[in-house]
């Protein structure tokens, strides 16, 4: 047997409840939308300034491979200046030695003891000098000159006293 189907009225949700099931519904979907919108922008963020960051990495090895290679090419371009300075020195002490042979009888350019100067030694600042070992004469009477050279500016120095000299004068 059959019964019927009887619809009562309290077996539905009222249709505010309904509603307000589908406005919760609906918030609750925007949320998890908007949630995943924002972490969207997040990561297109961050792999902006990561581009940002690789692009400036980039242009700085660059700019560090282009110095380095005008040094290299500078150093090389040295290089070059001085074995053409000493190939010029030794083309002309060749061409000097054939123009002007040593006698036969001659001693050699550096191998006498007369010409050679010694190392100071014990002796303190005096030492040998060209004309035969006289004693007493200072290496810079040997160098030539009054002039004494001055290693820290590859010339020599002058007998001018120096601004550094003079401010710290001052200052006493």
């Amino acid at each position: 047997m059959v019964l019927p189907k009887f619809e009562l009225p309290g077996d539905k949700p009222h249709w505010a409840v309904r509603a307000a099931w589908i406005a919760g519904g609906l918030l609750l979907l925007s949320i998890v939308g908007l949630g995943a919108m924002i972490v969207h922008h997040r990561n297109l963020q961050t792999q902006a300034l990561l581009a940002k960051d690789e692009a400036r990495a980039k242009a700085k090895a660059d700019a560090e491979a282009k110095v380095l290679a005008a040094a290299a090419a500078a150093r090389a371009a040295k290089e070059a200046e001085i074995a053409a300075k000493q190939a010029q020195i030794a083309a002309a002490a060749a061409a000097k030695a054939a123009a002007n042979p040593p006698a036969a009888g001659a001693p050699d350019a550096g191998g006498t003891k007369a010409t050679r100067i010694a190392h100071s030694g014990h002796r303190g600042k005096y030492s040998k000098t060209k004309g035969g070992g006289k004693v007493g004469t200072s290496v810079a009477s040997v160098s030539g000159g009054g002039a004494i050279k001055d290693k820290s500016t590859g010339g020599t120095k002058s007998n001018k006293p120096d601004a550094i000299d003079e401010l710290l004068k001052k200052m006493k």
